[in-house]
């Protein structure tokens, strides 16, 4: 008979018998109540003649909706709905037998009864599901925290800490065990949700952190800001910890429960810049790419590879990819057809200094409309022990692809050019200022030439970022030059959308500066990447100033007191109007012959001579004290 009891059998019967014995009290408590605890004699008989065919409805009603079968521990809303039901449907049918069983009529028989026999068996049948839900539930969660190897703190207001919360078990591979919740919000701290305690400010979240032992924060609207992001930062190195740092940036996601492990991403040092979007129509680039051919110099770069691709959504009937790396230009190439396969790519390995391997480019596509010029060298210090290299590739082939355009009739050129180029005291910075003038002193014709300046992007190559990334890979020290070395800084998407804007509304033989906002110093720049990798600067990895290499200086510029810049009406693309013409005119061939001859010290001479002392300077700039720096 043991044997019988044991498995799905044994757990029928105990289900049997546990419906059977909450029928009955049920049923009984209504009866109760209905008479204020003292049941009249004839309605015990009434309850006594009635509770057998009332016993056996409710369990029918109960196996046809398969009750039985339910797991308690995992009792869901669905299943209390289905349980109401069952609950609902064997009343009625009760009410139907009762009926007619008392010769059609409800003498002697408590019609309140139904009403509370539904509300008593709905609680025996919910009521101790639940409550083993629940201990099972806190029981787990305690486990849980002891064994998580990742503690979470979720920083955000309840409405958005209440979706992610409702998905931590789904969620606790990617962002661990949540331990706690921050918020500014006053009204809301010392309350719990979900059974986490509420705590606050922000500001005091190094200390909330490490009491609660937490390694890892996620960071919820609306405190993805840029200063929120930094506060948090700052108190938690203030706290010597150094948690990982995640965000979800977007409301309407969680809004929506839209929350996946992709949306939870980690902090980039991008999310500190404090950088408005730019605010213009942007149908304004779809309207002038679409339809057109496109041609792209330096289109596996980063900033070339980005071009690719904002050109590419905005449908264009041909790519010409230029590069002269061979396994830049196959990335580039095979992304774009794979997301874009009706655009007609053409790539093409090809080198900007010679001007046949343009041609040649050129004439495989079918009548290009735009050139965006962006192969050039970029390294400061490398290029002032490679001046003929960098001049050669960045002036002449600059000039090349002016020549070209001109030469094809092609609509217009737009020249990718760099805040270096202002007074500029490097040879790249002076190469990209030639750059500007060789496409600038272009003959008339039905091109138009316009170059664009603007500063660093963020994770770019060859920028600070990766290199800082690699010197923290391996424990430090992270390099920096000068303790207030600053640059300008925007990432690469909105620094390519702005080129693309600027390059429509820019008229022919008009240089257009991006407005960078503030300068941002390069060692809280390191600061930030080391806090952001999970280290605490100085103590776990060192900072080291090891001053400025040949060609920098500690700040760049975008403009100079020799050019006036006017506001264009597209927001943060800027023009320059000079106040007069003090260059001399760029004499190409004489530049090739020093390049030929790899005369250094030639074409050193030959940029002096080109660019006024105002620009061409050695010193560190006499207004460094006016410029303002933001932390990042």
């Amino acid at each position: 008979m043991s044997s019988l009891l044991k498995g799905p059998i044994r757990r029928k019967v105990v289900v049997t018998l546990w419906h059977t014995l909450g029928v009955v009290i049920a049923y009984y408590l209504a009866f109760l109540i209905r008479f204020d605890f003292i049941i009249p004699a004839n309605y015990v008989d009434t309850y006594l003649r009635t509770i057998p065919f009332t016993l056996g409805n409710f369990l029918i009603m109960f196996h046809l909706f398969r009750l039985h079968r339910v797991l308690w521990v995992y009792f869901s809303i669905d299943d209390l709905q289905r349980t109401g039901t069952a609950i609902f449907s064997g009343t009625l049918t009760n009410a139907v037998m009762i009926y007619f069983i008392q010769g059609n009529t409800f003498a002697n028989y408590p019609r309140s009864a139904f009403v509370s026999s539904i509300v008593f068996l709905l609680m025996w049948e919910t009521g101790w599901r639940f409550i083993l839900r629940s201990i099972r539930y806190r029981a787990q969660f305690e486990e849980d925290q002891n064994k998580a190897d990742r503690r979470t703190i979720v920083i955000g207001d309840s409405e958005q800490a209440d979706v992610l919360l409702l998905r931590r078990q789904l969620l606790k591979a990617s962002i661990g065990e949540i331990v706690g919740v921050v918020t500014n919000d006053e009204t809301q701290q010392d309350l719990t949700m979900h059974g986490l305690r509420i705590r606050g400010p922000i500001e005091n979240i190094g200390e909330i952190a490490s009491q609660l032992h937490t390694n890892t924060l996620v960071i919820l609207p609306p405190y993805t800001q840029p200063q929120e992001i930094r506060t948090i930062l700052d108190a938690c190195s203030a706290s010597q910890i150094s948690p990982e740092y995640r965000v979800i940036p977007s409301l309407e996601d969680l809004a929506a429960g839209h929350i996946d492990v992709p949306t939870i991403r980690k902090v980039a040092i991008e999310d500190l810049l404090n950088r408005k979007p730019a605010s213009f129509d942007r149908a304004v680039i779809s309207n002038y790419l679409r339809g057109k051919s496109v041609m792209i110099t330096g289109a596996g770069g980063s900033i070339g590879a980005e071009i690719t691709r904002q050109v590419a959504k905005h449908q264009p009937t041909h790519l010409l990819l230029f590069e002269i790396s061979e396994f830049s230009l196959y990335s580039i190439e095979r992304e774009i057809s794979q997301r874009h396969p009706d655009i007609n790519v053409i790539p093409y390995t090809g080198d900007v200094r010679r001007l046949p391997d343009i041609e040649d480019a050129i004439s495989l596509a079918d009548n290009i409309d735009t050139i965006y010029h962006t192969a050039a060298y970029k390294h400061v210090p490398l290029m002032e022990k490679n001046i003929s290299s960098c001049i050669q590739n960045n002036v002449i082939g600059s000039h090349n692809i002016a020549t070209a355009a001109h030469q094809h009739g092609i609509q217009r050129m737009v020249l990718i050019s760099s805040d270096k180029a202002v007074r500029p005291t490097s040879i790249m910075g002076a190469s990209k200022r030639l750059a500007e003038h060789a496409i600038l002193q272009q003959p008339e014709s039905q091109t138009s030439y316009v170059a664009v300046r603007f500063g660093n992007v963020l994770g770019s190559s060859g920028s600070v970022i990766p290199l800082f990334k690699k010197q923290i890979a391996v424990g430090g020290p992270v390099t920096v030059t000068t303790e207030n070395s600053r640059r300008y800084f925007m990432t690469i998407p909105e620094a390519v959308e702005l080129v693309l804007m600027a390059g429509i509304v820019g008229k022919d033989r008009q240089v257009m500066v991006l407005e960078m906002g503030e300068p941002v110093k390069i060692a809280n720049l390191a600061r930030r990447l080391i806090e952001l990798s999970g280290f605490v600067p100085e103590k776990d990895i060192p900072i080291e100033y090891i001053g400025l290499r040949p060609g920098e200086k500690e700040y760049e510029e975008l403009m100079t007191a020799d050019e006036n810049v006017v506001e264009t009406d597209t927001d943060k693309i800027w023009f320059l109007q000079r106040d007069r013409d003090y260059e001399e005119s760029i004499d190409i061939e004489r530049i090739q012959q020093l390049v030929e001859r790899k005369d250094q010290q030639g074409l050193r001479s030959l940029i002096a001579h080109l660019i006024s002392e105002s620009y061409f300077a050695t010193d560190d700039l006499p207004r460094q004290e006016k410029i303002t720096t933001t932390e990042c």
